[in-house]
């Protein structure tokens, strides 16, 4: 958004800091100055207002208390004194009606005669100007200012081409499908259900909340205009804009959210305006529709929380500084104290069912309304549902409920939502299966106040003999240090942007500068639970590599299993796998025919992974195996595995003569095992160096070479021939028998030669002339 430097200058009396402090100073402590630039006699500045901050800053009011906040400079007085004309009533021209306050939280319309309608005065066209508008008419850039001004899009109308004879209506509603309207910029828009329109009682008069229609638009003859400023519902200002491509000055303000408060202000901004450049007289009330009314909205937090945050070391007394220069209020009180000092006096105020935190606390409750509404007001926020605030809290037993716990009951009655048993917004769908519907605040000594249906309003009971709490399911705790101090900050109208206490931290960060924080690593205050499965998990993996064992990862899907998947992959892949042996003993057939390859005389691998029986559900299971070519050296591998896990998890596994693979359930086994305390010898590094070979898609061929030679030398001897003569080709070599006869003066070495390329697939007559080769350099060796 642009803004002028001169008229930001207007709202103060002592001079503001120059373009250039003023882009510094904001792109430090607020928002990104996109740019400058040096317009006539003014300077115009390019401010990025991010849309968590357009609610109170995107508009010249709001970067004005922006800068009175980070300079200290006070602003001037914007109250305004309406003078209006007595006798003269908007009530006796207009109505007005909204069709959904979910939509339309707050409307007002008010009656101006007597206008004259004429150029506006240099000074509305200079500022139109500066900010790149264009000036129309004294009441249309009257409405524009407004809107620049306090960041609250308004309209006007023209009172006599609203259809109707003496008391015209005019109503806010839904657009009927087909409903077409010709804005003020000539263009002709069809309408549907969900685009609210102001209309009277024949045709829509503009879309609310984007673009004016024609149809009611000011011109030199109007006489008498109907002033209009409305809050709309954010959501569907922006859906409506996103559907008819129609993106204004209005909309982008309606889209990120105002506070429905900014109304009056702005119909009495509006309304002096008017009055002062039409010489019209202005009624003296204003018709209204604001049938819900938000409670203030209350943060709360403490010194502590913001220095652990923030990094930071403030005192009490600088956080209430930077409360103060914000113009925030705020007092500091002990929560749980709080709590228990407001709370009775809310006894006898009425009950009623869904009654709202926001809108109907504190004049009638429901049961968790009240507790919620309770902890609210010393700036804690938990949960509105009662089922949701059992989750929330935590959990103590009886006998440690203290004054200030929540109390938890299943009434047994189905009375509208019925008994919940599990969570609606907190956690949704965290099952209680005991059921909650109920809700108190214990006193102590014994009593707690609730108010319910049967009650019919708040009141204080004794805890034994209550009937809603005949059936307790659980107790919680919101406070737990009862003698905690925090700072409880009532969030301005205009600041949507400030709901939890991370954000206010945030604006105690920003206005202290982040530049003055040190640069300083946190305490380590959180250790992690440690995860028993990740834990056994890398044990057992350590135990087995270190015996050579490989772990490998097979697939879960294949073409039979207990479980069939609904959509599966391909027809081959339409079951979930029942255990991990099927696949261990694949592993082990396709390994094995490698092994030459891999210089293994035998294969050993394991997996660690989920199957899906059908009846005893999914659970992680882990199988080990080993393929050799006799069964003794399977049996000796097997067992030394087992052996070895036995030492170090402290189990008794047990291995049959006559097995391949060993199959475990893994979850069962380590819930018999203790807790770990620490990931210590299960994560460290150790010596092993892991190299990565690259894996060739050709096939490898084989071959033998036997050969005497001299007892002077020995098997590397005729290992360096083999490989200076074999070439690249050779990629495993394996002295598989030496023999030396007794008395005899040579000694026979047997190897097996592994050849193989990561080009082509190798030919017989490749490999015997290397075979030849190395033949020849033998002999004449």
């Amino acid at each position: 958004m642009i803004f002028s430097h001169n008229w930001l200058q207007k709202y103060f009396e002592n001079k503001i800091p120059t373009s250039d402090e003023l882009m510094v100073l904001l792109n430090a402590h607020s928002f990104e100055v996109e740019g400058v630039e040096v317009k006539e006699k003014d300077t115009l500045i390019d401010i990025d207002v991010l849309p968590n901050r357009s609610h109170d800053c995107f508009s010249y009011e709001g970067i004005a208390k922006e800068i009175s906040v980070l300079t200290g400079l006070k602003m001037k007085e914007s109250h305004v004194e309406v003078v209006v004309e007595n006798g003269l009533k908007s009530s006796d021209y207009i109505s007005l009606s909204v069709n959904d306050s979910n939509l339309i939280p707050r409307a007002t319309k008010r009656i101006v005669k007597d206008v004259k309608v004429e150029a506006s005065p240099d000074w509305l066209v200079a500022f139109l100007r500066s900010i790149g508008q264009k000036s129309i008419n004294n009441i249309v850039d009257a409405t524009n200012f407004i809107m620049w001004e306090t960041g609250q899009p308004v309209h006007a109308f023209d009172f006599d081409k609203i259809a109707g004879n003496g008391v015209k209506e005019i109503l806010i509603r839904n657009a009927e499908n087909g409903e077409k309207i010709n804005t003020l910029d000539g263009a002709e828009y069809e309408l549907n259900e969900n685009v609210l329109v102001i209309s009277d009682k024949e045709k829509a008069l503009d879309i609310a909340g984007i673009k004016g229609g024609s149809v009611s638009g000011i011109d030199e003859n109007t006489k008498t205009v109907v002033l209009s400023v409305c809050n709309f519902n954010q959501t569907n200002i922006r859906k409506t804009s996103r559907k008819l491509g129609l993106r204004t000055d209005a909309s982008l303000r309606f889209e990120n959210g105002i506070t429905p408060e900014k109304v009056s202000l702005a119909m009495e901004r509006l309304s002096k305006l008017v009055a002062d450049l039409t010489g019209g007289k202005i009624a003296e009330d204003i018709v209204e529709v604001y049938p819900r009314k938000a409670n203030p909205y209350k943060v709360g937090l403490s010194t502590e929380e913001a220095n652990k945050k923030l990094g930071t070391k403030l005192s009490d007394e600088e956080v209430e500084n930077i409360l103060n220069r914000f113009g925030f209020e705020f007092e500091k009180i002990k929560p749980l104290e709080r709590v228990l000092e407001i709370a009775e006096t809310f006894v006898g105020v009425p009950y009623e069912s869904g009654a709202s935190v926001t809108y109907d606390a504190p004049n009638k409750f429901d049961c968790s309304s009240f507790t919620a509404y309770l902890f609210s007001q010393v700036g804690i926020a938990i949960p509105r549902i009662s089922v949701d605030q059992y989750v929330f809290g935590k959990e103590i037993s009886k006998e440690d409920l203290k004054a200030g716990d929540l109390v938890f009951a299943n009434t047994g009655l189905v009375i509208k939502t019925g008994i919940y048993k599990e969570t609606i917004e907190f956690l949704p769908g965290t099952k209680v299966p005991e059921g909650v519907d109920h809700v108190g605040l214990y006193l102590g000594d014994g009593k707690l106040i609730h108010t319910s249906s049967k009650t019919e309003k708040a009141v204080v009971e004794d805890l034994d003999k209550a009937e809603m709490f005949k059936n307790i399911v659980g107790y919680r705790r919101v406070i737990e240090d009862e003698n905690l101090e925090r700072y409880v900050v009532t969030a301005p109208a205009e600041r949507l942007d400030l709901r939890i206490k991370e954000d206010l931290i945030e604006e105690i960060g920003r206005l202290y500068g982040y530049k003055n924080i040190e640069s300083v690593l946190p305490e380590k205050v959180f250790e992690p639970k440690i995860n028993k499965t990740f834990y056994y998990t890398n044990k057992i993996r350590n135990i087995l590599t270190d015996l050579g064992f490989s772990e490998v990862y097979t697939y879960v899907f294949g073409d039979r299993g207990e479980v069939e998947v609904q959509k599966p992959l391909a027809s081959h892949l339409s079951h979930l796998r029942t255990n991990l042996s099927g696949e261990i003993q694949k592993s082990l057939d396709l390994n094995t025919k490698n092994a030459p390859l891999l210089g293994l005389s035998e294969v050993k691998v394991f997996e660690i992974g989920k199957v899906f029986p059908a009846i005893d559900g999914e659970y992680t299971s882990f199988a080990l195996g080993v393929k050799a070519k006799k069964q003794k050296v399977i049996f000796a591998s097997l067992g030394e595995a087992i052996q070895e896990l036995n030492k170090e998890l402290g189990v008794d596994l047990k291995v049959k003569e006559n097995e391949q693979i060993i199959e475990i359930n893994f979850d069962e086994l380590i819930e018999k095992l203790p807790q770990p305390e620490s990931y210590k010898n299960v994560l460290e590094n150790d010596d092993r160096k892991i190299l990565f070979s690259k894996i060739s898609p050709y096939p490898f061929m084989l071959r033998d070479i036997s050969v005497f030679i001299p007892n002077e030398n020995n098997g590397n001897d005729v290992l360096n021939i083999i490989k200076e003569n074999a070439g690249e080709l050779l990629v495993q070599t394996k002295l598989f028998d030496t023999y030396a006869p007794e008395g005899g003066d040579k000694t026979s070495y047997a190897f097996n030669l592994v050849f193989q390329s990561q080009e082509k697939t190798l030919t017989d007559e490749e490999i015997n002339k290397i075979m030849e080769k190395i033949s020849s350099e033998m002999i004449n060796k």
